[in-house]
Formats: C-alpha cells, sequence, structure tokens
C-alpha cells in the first residue's frame, strides 16, 4: 500500500486513503480482500476520510477536490472542486464540510451536492475539522487555535487559544478532544513534547489529558477511552476520557498516522511501511 493516511470505520469495514498514489481502498473489519474504491486518473494526495451510512467522503489535496463514493462502489461524485488544499473532511446528516488549509476556509455543501458555502474564510491554516448538532470545530496549527461556527454559519469564535501546532479534532456528547503534535522552543520543535488536549462543549480551561507525546497526531474517542497515534514515538495509545496514565497498546509503528474505532477495535494506518492495522480488543 501506498502511504495511508486517513481511516474511517463502520460496521463492515475499514476505509482509508493512500497518500501516494491517490487511492481510496476498503477491506472488511475482520480482514480479507482488499477492494480499491476510487483509483481516478490524475487523484493525487488523498488524505482525510469520512464515512456515513451510504457513502464515503474524502479530500484531495494536490487536486483540489472534495470527493463522493457509494460505500459499494462505482463513479466517484466530485462534490466541490477549485479548492486551494482541502485536508480535514467531516459529515453529518446533511452535509460533508471540510477544511481548506491554504485557502483559509471553513465550507459546508449539502451532501447531494450545490454550491459551497463558506462558514469562515481568512483563517490561518485550518486543518482538522469535527462536527455535532450544533457547532463545527476546527484547528488552526500555526496559529495555535481551536475555533468554532455555527452549524448555519455566523462569526467564528476561538475555543482554545495558546496551543501548539493542534492538528486532529474529534467532538463527542461532551467535549472537543485534539492533539498537539509538539510544543515549539523559540521557533524550533522540542522533541516528545505533544499533547492530548480536552475542553467541555461549554468551553473554558483546557484540560491535558496526555502530555509528553511524541508528534501525537490522530485522535479517536469511544464511550470511555481516547485513542491517539504517536508519530515520532511510534506508538499507538489509549487514556481515560477523565485523565490518568496513558496505556501503550502498540509500539514499534511506522509512522502511525489515521487512527478510528468501533466497538471492538481501534484500527490505524502505518505511513512508512504502508500497513493498515487492527487491535482488538481495544
Amino acid at each position: 500500500m501506498a502511504e495511508p493516511q486517513g481511516i474511517a470505520v463502520d460496521a463492515t469495514s475499514v476505509y482509508w486513503t493512500n497518500f501516494g498514489d491517490g487511492t481510496v481502498m476498503k477491506v472488511p473489519v475482520g480482514g480479507g480482500t482488499l477492494t480499491t474504491l476510487a483509483s481516478r486518473s490524475g487523484q493525487s494526495g488523498t488524505q482525510g476520510i469520512v464515512v456515513d451510512a451510504t457513502s464515503v467522503y474524502w479530500a484531495e489535496f494536490g487536486d483540489g477536490n472534495v470527493m463522493k463514493l457509494p460505500l459499494g462502489g462505482g463513479t466517484p461524485a466530485t462534490l466541490a472542486s477549485g479548492q486551494d488544499f482541502p485536508q480535514g473532511i467531516a459529515v453529518d446528516a446533511t452535509s460533508v464540510y471540510w477544511t481548506d488549509y491554504d485557502g483559509g476556509d471553513v465550507k459546508k455543501l449539502p451532501l447531494g451536492g450545490g454550491t459551497p458555502t463558506a462558514l469562515a474564510s481568512g483563517r490561518s491554516h485550518p486543518l482538522g475539522i469535527a462536527v455535532n448538532g450544533t457547532s463545527v470545530y476546527w484547528t488552526e496549527d500555526y496559529a495555535g487555535n481551536v475555533m468554532t461556527v455555527p452549524l448555519g454559519g455566523g462569526t467564528p469564535t476561538t475555543f482554545a487559544s495558546g496551543q501548539s501546532l493542534p492538528t486532529c479534532i474529534i467532538v463527542d456528547a461532551t467535549s472537543v478532544y485534539w492533539t498537539n503534535e509538539t510544543t515549539t522552543s523559540d521557533g524550533e520543535f522540542v522533541a516528545n513534547s505533544g499533547s492530548v488536549m480536552r475542553l467541555a462543549l461549554s468551553g473554558g480551561t483546557p484540560t491535558t489529558l496526555a502530555s509528553g507525546q511524541p508528534d501525537a497526531l490522530g485522535i479517536a474517542v469511544d464511550a470511555t477511552s481516547i485513542y491517539w497515534t504517536n508519530q515520532a514515538g511510534a506508538t499507538v495509545m489509549k487514556a481515560s476520557l477523565g485523565g490518568g496514565t496513558p496505556t501503550t497498546l502498540a509500539s514499534g509503528q511506522s509512522l502511525p498516522t489515521g487512527i478510528a474505532v468501533d466497538s471492538t477495535s481501534v484500527y490505524w494506518t502505518n505511513y512508512m511501511n504502508g500497513t493498515v492495522m487492527r487491535l482488538s480488543p481495544k
């Protein structure tokens, strides 16, 4: 496999994007035969990926497209083209949302297609994105912000500031969680200084769930725990949503990047050696 990055899971299958060759893949959750869902001529730089009950959606930052395809396969539909650098992607019951990293926009589009709506413009490199029933949340890595805006649009609000390369983000019924890839000192990266953060939906002061993480990146949650990948540390980690000592689920990985969970297992991509992994029970 060619540099797998983003990953998503549903009741039957695991889906991921291959950054190197631009393919979108799936395999049964228990393993088995690989299916290439998309391998279009000219497709490049596929990264973020999400699924809902009927379709898989992904961002092609190399080509500037946001794409959609039925879970069973077929011909990919271009939901949006001409984007500057689409990266993060999220979906709810009515719309697909994405960040345009170079363009500085956060956008949404009805699942059936149409004209994209800019929920936020002129932002500083929006990256990860998550949605719930009322709001959109995103990270701005070099600005060190976690931002939010209502689903219907409005004035963006700073949800958390003073973060250090906030990257991936996820939301559940009570809180927003994100990874800080690293901290910096006088403009230089500080090794083994990433963190995993939590902040209640009502706002306030962020809580550090884990610190000293080497390049914390992908993030996932379930009802009791939070999971993340440490790229530089070559580990997959887990901690209680209430805090406490993190647990190493897997070590010796090869640039672990994306991560997803279901009721029994945790799944992740190893960017460097081209593997997609599962650990069960989680």
